[in-house]
């Protein structure tokens, strides 16, 4: 039976303006634009300076040819560093500089016990191993010797970096003074395991090597957004986002900036990507998409083994495609997972601040030490599965079917639900609960068509992009700067085609549909968190290849939604789970390659433990595996 309309609207302005689960929060990244701009002009007032040096660091290579390895250390006093005083019996080595190494033996010294750890040493890490002088820099005076930590140096072979870092004692960043040969890659200085695998008391996440997108502000390094001109135009932040610094302080360790589209913008290779090259999907032949936005954090992750997790944002789509281009695990938290001060914006109401990992299990430690309580607990997983038809169809012939068709009997078999529901969209809830009427006689897929590109073109021009604009001109003799096609479009369209008023009533419509997912759709429950999980196919390991010449970007906010959740407009967590690859021809190499098929699991707000929970579940259970670096996520049989 319709509720009245008449009924309903006092309802359901009352719960969109009120309800503390409802209500539009401030994130932290709203007024991002005017701390850049202050930034700046505190920055132009101190440049009457003048100018002092110092050695930064040293860099050393062992081993020749293939073998050789490149390491630094950073000697600065900027830098940590540890001293050893003179009583040590170091007299014959004044003047001396050479690697050493730092351990702590109990009872007497012998070969043996030495022996027995280094083999400890080794087992843990993968910057000592080739070092078995230690993983200390040993800097010997007079008066003693001073130790500084010494750092392995990894190439960015998939052009997936965009700036790597050292952490300083002021609790800021420095970026690297060292580089090893390669084409147009970095140098990424990642420690020893070593520094934190015999630590008593560790934290969350003691010794994650972590690369974060290039939209988190760290002190003492420039913030670009994927912009050379904004790179350039403001000075190096003075502060490290809070997101990041909660990231720091549970232990986890920053060694570089990983590379986004401009501005979070959506972008394609050999099309939109100008002020920098497009990350590499390493994936089958090294030569498919890589996605967008967070196609830095996406790609590194499935490219290098000495990197734990990657941070990204997601405001549409930015964790969640890349995770599935590249196969691996990726999370689009609920909104307002964590405050995103110091993080460039796309759209506040949507951003999120999200990460990708390799492995189930250290995916849910990882997003427990991050978010740490801000998540409920819960006592048994929800009694219903949705499975939407409209997803699930279409498989037969295709190599992905039977991969998907094994995992969701599988997830059956592990979860058993009480209730499986297939529905493909929610119309009929829609309909039933009195929203039809509210939104004007209009369908989901109507009243919600545009509102995602209404929203972002319009927000972003106005509040981030304008500013930027008035700074750069300010200081370029009225030039404007170089914006890339895809987000330049969209500004456009945004300042000339979305009317203040077209946009609040963008925004009205994004709270009423917020408001239907969560009181209707995927709802609260007191025993399980949410009262279902939503699964469905992701990417079944279609090609994308990035050499292919494409049309110019042609920005418009479409007419129609999507059936399904859209976990951007509902706030919604949703997280995407590697189950399997697929063979194909590769038109680059001649030769047989493998892309990734995976699935994609949401469920309600603030049940973001849930999902991390079940997918470590099934990877414990054997159900799913955590994946590999490079060509391919799993072995090849």
């Amino acid at each position: 039976m319709l509720v009245p309309l008449s009924s309903i609207l006092p309802l359901l302005l009352a719960l969109a303006t009120a309800s503390p689960a409802l209500a539009r929060g401030f994130v932290g990244n709203e007024d991002y634009a005017a701390q850049s701009r202050n930034l700046l002009r505190s920055s132009m007032a101190r440049r009457d300076g003048g100018i002092s040096s110092q050695v930064a660091s040293v860099s050393f290579t062992l081993g020749q040819g293939d073998m050789a390895k490149d390491y630094l250390s950073p000697i600065s006093s900027n830098h940590k560093s540890y001293t050893v005083t003179s009583d040590w019996g170091l007299d014959s080595l004044v003047g001396v500089t050479t690697p050493v190494t730092v351990l702590t033996v109990d009872g007497e010294v012998t070969c043996d016990v030495l022996g027995k750890k280094v083999s400890e040493f080794m087992a843990v890490d993968d910057v000592f191993d080739t070092i078995p002088q230690g993983p200390y820099y040993a800097t010997i005076g007079s008066s003693g010797a001073v130790l500084t930590e010494i750092y392995r140096l990894y190439k960015d072979e998939a052009q997936a970096l965009t700036t790597a870092v050292i952490p300083t004692v002021d609790g800021g960043f420095t970026a690297l003074s060292a580089n090893v040969p390669g084409l147009n890659t970095l140098s990424i200085p990642v420690p020893s395991r070593v520094y934190t695998a015999y630590l008593d008391n560790p934290r969350p996440l003691e010794g994650r090597r972590i690369a974060v997108k290039d939209l988190y502000d760290l002190a003492g390094i420039h913030t670009g957004g994927g912009n050379r001109a904004y790179q350039n135009i403001y000075p190096p932040r003075t502060a490290t986002a809070f997101s990041m610094q909660r990231l720091i302080d549970q232990g986890g360790i920053i060694v570089a900036r990983a590379k986004t589209s401009t501005f979070a913008n959506g972008e394609t290779a050999t099309a939109d990507w100008v002020d920098q090259m497009c990350p590499f999907n390493p994936r089958g032949d090294g030569y498919q998409q890589p996605s967008s936005s967070s196609s830095g954090p996406g790609a590194a992750i499935a490219a290098y083994d000495w990197l734990d997790n990657t941070i990204g944002s997601d405001t549409g789509c930015s964790i969640i495609c890349p995770a599935g281009a590249q196969g691996v695990f990726g999370m689009r938290p609920t909104h307002g997972a964590i405050d995103l001060t110091g993080v460039i914006p796309m759209m506040p109401d949507m951003d999120t601040a999200g990460f990708f990992s390799r492995d189930a299990v250290k995916g849910r430690d990882f997003s427990k030490g991050w978010y740490g309580d801000r998540f409920g607990n819960y006592t048994s997983l929800p009694k219903t599965l949705k499975f939407p038809n409209g997803s699930w169809s279409g498989f037969d012939g295709i190599a992905a079917g039977p991969i998907l068709e094994k995992f969701r009997a599988d997830l059956l078999d592990f979860v058993r639900p009480q209730t499986v529901d297939t529905r493909s969209d929610y119309e009929s809830v829609w309909n039933e609960t009195g929203y039809y009427e509210a939104a004007g006689n209009r369908n989901i897929s109507v009243y919600m068509g545009g509102n995602w590109g209404g929203l972002v073109y319009h927000w972003q021009w106005f509040n981030f992009g304008a500013p930027f604009f008035e700074d750069y001109q300010a200081a370029n003799d009225g030039r404007n700067p170089f914006v890339a096609p895809s987000p330049a479009g969209r500004w456009a369209f945004g300042r000339t085609n979305i009317t203040e008023e077209m946009y609040q009533d963008f925004h009205r419509r994004k709270d009423t549909y917020q408001q239907f997912i969560t009181k209707h759709v995927l709802t609260h429950d007191n025993d399980t968190c949410t009262n279902a999980i939503i699964v469905s196919p992701s990417t079944t390991g279609s090609t994308n290849y990035r050499n292919i010449y494409r049309q110019a970007p042609s920005p418009n906010i479409g007419t129609t939604a999507g059936e399904g959740v859209d976990p951007f407009a509902s706030g919604t967590p949703e997280l995407i789970i590697p189950i399997g690859q697929v063979p194909y021809e590769s038109n680059i190499t001649n030769h047989t390659e493998y892309l990734p098929v995976t699935v994609a699991l949401q469920a309600a707000r603030d049940c973001d433990y849930v999902l991390w929970d079940l997918a470590a579940a099934l990877q414990e259970a054997g159900v799913i595996s955590a994946v590999s670096t490079g060509r391919t996520g799993f072995p090849v049989v």
